[in-house]
């Protein structure tokens, strides 16, 4: 009985790493579509926003999240536009990528 709560334990391990790596990999897109051309990320990208190379070491998720969805708040005459619509599936893969960048 052990063995097989291990096994379905380690399939479930594996699931969730997947689960994250896509993720991780779907954001990295959005990123690529929506943000590469005014944000710099590993020395690739525009040069009209922020470097976001350590975004996550600087910012925490609720403060990149309210970036995101308002970045004029912080910063009024950021021509950065709003993510605030987009769907939250992406959102949340679009953070899942950012939280990498350390």
């Amino acid at each position: 009985m052990k063995r097989i709560v291990a096994v379905i334990a380690a399939f479930a391990a594996v699931a969730l790493v997947t689960v994250a790596a896509q993720a991780q990999e779907k954001g990295e897109q959005i990123f690529r579509q929506k943000c590469t051309m005014c944000h710099v990320v590993k020395g690739k990208g525009g040069a009209i926003g922020p470097e976001l190379t350590a975004v996550s070491a600087r910012l925490k998720e609720k403060d990149i999240r309210a970036k995101l969805e308002n970045p004029k708040k912080s910063n009024p005459a950021s021509s950065m536009p709003t993510f605030k619509t987009l769907p939250t599936a992406d959102m949340e893969a679009l953070l899942s990528y950012l939280k990498t960048l350390k």
